[in-house]
């Protein structure tokens, strides 16, 4: 009974598997390389994503070349970490990330320029900074490019939980 109600959660949508596919963009949150995740996408039907959690992105492009956030595509499903949320001021500068002039976390982050969210745009980055291919590269995604939340890090099995948000990692860089 358990295999038939996850093969029809899988199929219609409502949850979706991911995988790292080859990156290291949210490592150490969710395992480089082979890492495997659980999203989930009923609550953003009845609420927006907030600031700190792990969305799933519909994009258009691949892995390495150019990312583009798009509705539509079902080219790559991106995770990444919402930092702002529609109406914030996000910029990188001192090596951090400041949100509506405050530092929102002490991850390592080179320095971008200023991005005024307008509304329905969301500001996402990778926890591994260093290697992320997020909105200091392809802009504000919109609202309805994001469509799931990563609820559940199932691979390896060792490190099987909810994904936290560790405000003072270290990004650990390249591990593919």
């Amino acid at each position: 009974m358990v295999v038939v109600l996850g093969v029809v959660l899988v199929g219609t949508g409502v949850i979706v598997l991911g995988r790292a596919a080859g990156g290291s963009s949210m490592s150490p949150t969710i395992p480089a390389c082979n890492g495997r995740w659980l999203a989930e996408n009923v609550t953003y039907r009845f609420r927006d994503p907030h600031r700190g959690e792990i969305v799933v992105i519909h994009a258009r492009g691949q892995i390495g070349g150019p990312v583009v956030p798009d509705p539509a595509a079902r080219d790559l499903n991106l995770g990444k970490r919402v930092i702002g949320v529609p109406g914030d001021r996000v910029v990188g500068r001192e090596g951090r990330v400041f949100v509506n002039g405050a530092k929102a976390d002490d991850i390592a982050t080179d320095p971008f320029p200023v991005t005024r969210l307008g509304p329905d745009e969301y500001f996402v980055l990778g926890d591994n900074r260093i290697f992320s291919q997020d909105s200091r590269a392809f802009g504000p995604v919109p609202r309805d490019a994001i469509f799931g939340r990563v609820v559940l890090t199932y691979w390896p099995l060792g490190r099987l939980g909810v994904p936290g948000y560790d405000k003072n990692l270290v990004p650990p860089g390249d591990l593919c």
